[in-house]
C-alpha cells in the first residue's frame, strides 16, 4: 500500500464537477494488535493487526461569498441536497458536494483570504488599530460546512500472504454542501483502495472482504442533520439499491472482485425483485458474508463470523454466548489447584476455559439457522429493509486462494505504519467530538464546522506535528461551472422519506 490513502481519495474525486473548494481530512490509527476479532475462537492466539479510519470531507456552502455573515449564511440555501444515513455500517447516499481540502486553524490564512488583515500599525506599537473602512477588501474568508464522513476499520491477520477485513461501520452526510455525488464518490473511493491490487495490504497475494450492514435511520455521524431542511433520508429500499450500486460501480473500477449481498427475512428470488437487475459486467451471489473462515479452523460461527464494533451479528452473537454461559460449569478440585497457581495463571484459565465454552455453544448452531434467525432480530425486522453487502477480493492463482494462514502464522506480519499515524485514542476523540457537534441548522453546521476543524488540527499537529496534519489532509480546487456566477435557488424542503409508504395524493 505504497500509495497513501488520501492521494487514491484525491485522484478518484478529482473528476468531480464541484462548483466550490472541497477539503479532505483522513485520520488513520497506527497499527494495533488485537484478539477481539474472534474472541470465541477455540485458541486465543487468533491475533489480528487493527487500524481505525475517519475520513471526512467538507464544502464551501453554496451560494456564499467571502465576506458573508452567519445570519446571510443561514438565509443563503441552495438546492436541496440528496443525503441517505446508513446503520451501524451503512452511508448516506447521493450527498453534497464532495471536498477535498486543508483544514485550517480558527485564523483565517492568508490563501483564503482576498487581502491580507491588518491587526496593528507596523510602525507603532502604542497607536490603536485603525478601524477598517466600509470599503475595505479585507473580509473573513467563505464559510465551510462538514459535507460526508466515513468511519471504518481494517483487521488483518498477518502471514505470507495477509487476510484483511474492512468494515464500513457508519456513513453519513450532512445535506448543507452543494448537490454532487460526495458521498457516493468517497464510498466508492474508499472502497477501490482497500480492493485494489496496487494499494489493498498485502498486494496481489492479500485478500480483503469489505463488509458493511445497511440499515436507514436520519444520521448517524452528524446530528440533528435531518432537521436541517436539506437532507433527504432514504428508506430501507432506497439505501440498499444505492449501496448495491456503489459496490457495482467499485467491482467496475477494480475489476475481478466477489460480490454478496443478503436482506434478512427475504429469499433471493424477493431481493432480486425488490433491489432491480444488476448492472451489466457485475455477478452477485445471494449469500452473506464470510462464509470460509480467514484462518485454519473448523468452519462453524466461531470461527466464520468476527466481533465488529457496533454490529448486529456481533450483538447476537454475543446473546448466544451469554445464555450459553449462564449454564454454570463444573470445576474439579478447584480449590485445591487455585492454591498451588498464581492469581495471573487462575485467570488464564478460567478466560480459556470460557472460551472453550463460548466456542462449543456456538458450533452447535447452524451457520444457516444463525443468518435465518437474524431476520427475526429487531434490528433487521423493525418493517423496513436491511442488508448485510460484502465484496471480497484475493490472491489470482488457485494455489494462493486455497491456501489460508494458520494459527501459528498469523503473529509473523506487521502491517506496515501509514505515515504520521495517530493513535487510536486521538481517532476515537475526534469521532466523539464530531457526534457532540450540533448540524440541527446551517449556522450551527457552519460555526460547528469551523470548530471542528480547528480542535482537530489543534490535536493532530500536538501529535505528530504540522507535517503530520499537512499529510492527513488535501484539497480539491473548484471547477468553472456554467453559470456558476446565478444566484442560488431559492431554498426547498424535501421530503424525507424513512418507510416504505406511498405517497400521499394532495387535494386540489
Amino acid at each position: 500500500m505504497t500509495t497513501l490513502l488520501r492521494d487514491a481519495l484525491v485522484s478518484h474525486l478529482a473528476a468531480l464537477p464541484n462548483a466550490a473548494e472541497l477539503g479532505l481530512t483522513i485520520l488513520v490509527s497506527a497499527p494495533k494488535r488485537t484478539t477481539a476479532l474472534f474472541p470465541h475462537a477455540p485458541s486465543a492466539s487468533v491475533r489480528c493487526w487493527e487500524t481505525e479510519y475517519l475520513v471526512v470531507m467538507h464544502s464551501g456552502a453554496p451560494g456564499v461569498a467571502e465576506g458573508a455573515t452567519g445570519a446571510s449564511h443561514a438565509s443563503q440555501v441552495g438546492s436541496a441536497t440528496l443525503a441517505t444515513a446508513a446503520t451501524a455500517s451503512s452511508t448516506a447516499p447521493a450527498q453534497p458536494n464532495i471536498s477535498v481540502q486543508s483544514i485550517p486553524s480558527t485564523q483565517p490564512s492568508p490563501a483564503a483570504e482576498s487581502t491580507p488583515t491588518t491587526e496593528s500599525n507596523p510602525t507603532s506599537q502604542t497607536k490603536p488599530t485603525p478601524t477598517p473602512s466600509p470599503t475595505s477588501t479585507t473580509h473573513p474568508p467563505a464559510p465551510r460546512v462538514l459535507a460526508a464522513a466515513i468511519s471504518a476499520h481494517l483487521y488483518t491477520l498477518p502471514s505470507p500472504e495477509p487476510t484483511s477485513i474492512l468494515y464500513i461501520s457508519k456513513v453519513d452526510s450532512s445535506g448543507y454542501a452543494p448537490p454532487s455525488p460526495l458521498t457516493r464518490a468517497l464510498a466508492s473511493g474508499l472502497l477501490s483502495y482497500f480492493l485494489s491490487p496496487t494499494t489493498r495490504p498485502g498486494g496481489p497475494l492479500g485478500s480483503v472482504t469489505a463488509t458493511l450492514f445497511a440499515r436507514s435511520q436520519g444520521q448517524y455521524l452528524f446530528p440533528n442533520s435531518v432537521e436541517g431542511g436539506g437532507k433527504r433520508v432514504l428508506g430501507g429500499l432506497g439505501l440498499c439499491q444505492w449501496w448495491k450500486s456503489v459496490f457495482e460501480d467499485t467491482a467496475r473500477l477494480v475489476g475481478d472482485v466477489e460480490l454478496a449481498y443478503l436482506l434478512p427475512s427475504y429469499s433471493a428470488s424477493e431481493a432480486k425483485g425488490i433491489l432491480g437487475a444488476r448492472r451489466q459486467g457485475a455477478e452477485w451471489t445471494y449469500a452473506p458474508p464470510f462464509q470460509v473462515p480467514m484462518f485454519r479452523a473448523k468452519r462453524n460461527l466461531a470461527t466464520l463470523i468476527p466481533s465488529l464494533p457496533d454490529d448486529p451479528k456481533t450483538r447476537f452473537l454475543e446473546e448466544l454466548v451469554s445464555s450459553a454461559l449462564d449454564t454454570p460449569a463444573t470445576h474439579k478440585d478447584g480449590k485445591e489447584k487455585e492454591g498451588k497457581r498464581s492469581r495471573k495463571d487462575v485467570e488464564a484459565a478460567e478466560d480459556e476455559a470460557e472460551r472453550r465454552r463460548a466456542h462449543g455453544a456456538l458450533a452447535r448452531i447452524p451457520v444457516d439457522e444463525f443468518w435465518e434467525r437474524m431476520g427475526f432480530r429487531q434490528e433487521c425486522a423493525s418493517g423496513d429493509v436491511t442488508g448485510f453487502f460484502s465484496a471480497r477480493v484475493g490472491p489470482e492463482s488457485k494455489e494462493d486462494k486455497e491456501r489460508s494462514p494458520s494459527v501459528e502464522e498469523v503473529g509473523r506480519y506487521e502491517p506496515p505504519r501509514t505515515p504520521y499515524a495517530v493513535s487510536k485514542p486521538l481517532v476515537e476523540r475526534i469521532l466523539t467530538s464530531m457526534l457532540n457537534t450540533d448540524f440541527g441548522t446551517r449556522a450551527l453546521a457552519y460555526a460547528g464546522t469551523d470548530m471542528w476543524l480547528a480542535s482537530t488540527r489543534a490535536l493532530v499537529i500536538d501529535e505528530v506535528g504540522e507535517d503530520g496534519w499537512t499529510a492527513s489532509t488535501a484539497r480539491i480546487a473548484p471547477k468553472a461551472m456554467a453559470g456558476s456566477a446565478v444566484a442560488p435557488p431559492p431554498k426547498r424542503k424535501e421530503e424525507t422519506v424513512t418507510m416504505l409508504q406511498p405517497r400521499k395524493k394532495k387535494r386540489v
